[in-house]
């Protein structure tokens, strides 16, 4: 089972448990998102990002240090390092870190924000992904994928109304 299948399946189940609950408008971060993200340190090399984000096939990773979240690194983040025409040599991205290509200016949530206000966030600041947080340290990630995959499950929860008692 793929890591798309999987999510599904934890997703249908966090939906049929709000609908039972009546809470299936007050979703959130903490019912969608992917617990445990990947994390990396500071000093992992471009040329090591470059091979996680290959056999990984993620997009997107947390940067911690000491345990603490300090930034969010993008596979675009490293492919900005390729130019149209040259690319680096292994020596150039053996010297580039994490600690300088990542992101520093965080926007996270809590796992308790509710899912409407992390949409916002995403949409507001043009970010796709929302490291979510717990005393600074890194507990899950909210990616865009993940609200995709939440939405696919709300549409075909959608054409089964009596199974969810939505609201017309």
């Amino acid at each position: 089972m793929n890591r798309a299948e999987q999510k599904r399946d934890t997703l249908q189940l966090a939906f049929e448990q709000a609908a039972q609950a009546q809470r299936l408008n007050a979703l959130t971060v903490g019912d969608v998102m992917t617990r445990n993200p990947h994390t990396v340190c500071i000093s992992t090399t471009a040329a090591v990002l470059v091979q996680h984000f290959h056999e990984r096939r993620f997009r997107h990773f947390l940067v911690v240090e000491d345990g603490k979240l300090v930034g969010v690194i993008s596979d675009r983040d490293v492919i900005r390092l390729f130019g149209l025409d040259d690319f680096p040599e292994r020596n150039s991205l053996e010297a580039l870190t994490a600690g300088e290509l990542m992101s520093t200016d965080l926007v996270t949530v809590e796992q308790g924000t509710s899912l409407v206000q992390a949409v916002a966030l995403i949409v507001e600041n043009g970010i796709s992904c929302l490291p979510v947080v717990e005393n600074g340290r890194a507990i899950g990630i909210l990616t865009t994928t993940d609200l995709y995959l939440a939405l696919e499950q709300l549409l075909r929860q959608v054409g089964s109304r009596s199974r969810f008692d939505l609201p017309a």
